[in-house]
């Protein structure tokens, strides 16, 4: 069964998938959740952890090397459905995932923050903030930083720098209610 197939299955059955994923040539990652939506190149995972639903991530289907389904995913799979967080499974938004600017097109165009990252360990890079622009090439987000000050300029990423994008998150979506801008010096 290839990527593609297992994704599908995956989708098509509700099925918890864990995905691991290669973000540089010595580093692995893994995701854990619901694929909720696909294409050709990118998939939409609802992600849980505890038995709970939480955001979603926009992830590069040439990044992943397996999706796992084995007896341990199934036991959690059967606790999800007897705890009825399967039920909060969903992807409420419309999301074109044909290409990266479309991703962050469709995610701006609904008005939520992202966080953006690289997780090479040569890079490890991490950006929360709005989407201010996207271009063949680049996103740029205005990052905000721990203490909810914004940045005054875009941090400009190149699309082929991200591994992950997550997006309609309890922790952005609360964040963002309290940033702010520094008050200009006199």
């Amino acid at each position: 069964m290839t990527i593609h197939d297992k994704i599908k299955f995956h989708h098509d059955n509700k099925r918890f998938a864990r995905v691991t994923r290669q973000v540089a040539d010595d580093c692995m990652e893994v995701s854990r959740g619901y694929i909720v939506d696909y294409s050709e190149n990118f998939i939409i995972l609802q992600e849980t952890d505890d038995f709970k639903v939480f955001s979603y991530l926009a992830l590069p289907i040439a990044q992943i090397s397996t999706i796992r389904f084995n007896s341990h995913d199934r036991f959690y799979d059967k606790i999800m459905v007897l705890e009825k967080e399967i039920e909060n499974i969903s992807l409420p938004h419309k999301i074109d995932l044909s290409s990266w600017q479309t991703i962050f097109k469709s995610i701006k165009t609904i008005g939520l923050n992202v966080i953006v990252e690289c997780e090479n360990p040569n890079i490890d890079t991490f950006t929360i903030g709005p989407i201010t622009k996207t271009t063949k090439n680049l996103v740029y987000i205005l990052y905000f930083d721990p203490t909810g000050f914004i940045d005054e300029k875009p941090t400009s990423i190149d699309y082929e720098s991200i591994t992950k994008v997550m997006f309609d998150d309890r922790y952005i979506n609360v964040f963002s209610k309290y940033i702010r801008q520094r008050k200009k010096k006199a």
